[in-house]
């Protein structure tokens, strides 16, 4: 990934209220994205992390810019919210060029919430939350295209599968299917005469998909909370 070009942009007042709801949509979606996947512990026992910000950049939002004769401006918008302008920058003619040649742009978030190792009273390190003016830095980035789809790949599995349960859910449908194609094709076989390949052919899909079905249906359950009477 090159970066040709990155500028601070001049924040609009919208941009710290669309951070901020940005980063709840982050956290039901990929929470690793938030303080880097480090939980307080973690940072703790990393001697080489003094300081950690909860949010860098805006990888799950989309982001598009609006030109104008003397300016950018950044607009940005998740899930199903309407387009937010989070702030612009004065155009110029290395700026053009750059857009003209094809580049994406790509928002890294400055500021913000973190968590800071401190000592305290007792000569023992503990995690202290911190918080400075966010700032967002517009970068250009040189098109390549297998970063390209991959991100690509990225923003479309996260708006098919807004949690985790979505996909959980889809996993069964599928295993659902191919164990009833396997009970089906299985008989098939055996009408036909052969019998050995279509036992087979049954044990492989349909009684494994069922047996993976069962247990994973097992294990929710004994995890579901029990409501007391």
């Amino acid at each position: 990934m090159t970066i040709l070009l990155k500028k601070e942009i001049t924040l609009t007042e919208d941009a710290t209220p669309f951070i901020e709801n940005y980063i709840p949509y982050v956290h039901s979606l990929n929470p690793v994205d938030l303080y880097e996947g480090k939980k307080d512990k973690q940072i703790l026992k990393n001697k080489f992390i003094f300081q950690i910000y909860q949010l860098t950049n805006l990888d799950l939002a989309n982001v598009s810019l609006d030109l104008t004769d003397k300016n950018i401006n950044v607009l940005a918008r998740f899930g199903g919210s309407e387009a937010i302008k989070l702030g612009s920058l004065p155009i110029n003619d290395e700026i053009r060029e750059l857009i003209s040649q094809g580049t994406y742009p790509y928002l890294r978030v400055i500021g913000g919430n973190y968590k800071k190792v401190v000592t305290n009273e007792d000569d023992k390190d503990v995690i202290e939350d911190c918080s400075e003016p966010y700032g967002i830095i517009l970068e250009f980035h040189e098109v390549d295209n297998f970063d390209y789809k991959s991100k690509q790949i990225d923003v479309m599995y996260h708006n098919t599968f807004k949690t985790e349960r979505s996909l959980v859910n889809t996993s069964k449908v599928l295993m659902c299917c191919f164990a009833l194609l396997g009970l089906i094709i299985g008989l098939g076989f055996m009408f036909l005469g052969f019998f050995a390949t279509g036992l087979m052919v049954i044990i492989a899909f349909f009684g494994v998909n069922s047996y993976t079905l069962i247990i994973s249906q097992s294990v929710e359950n004994h995890e579901q909370p029990k409501h007391a009477n």
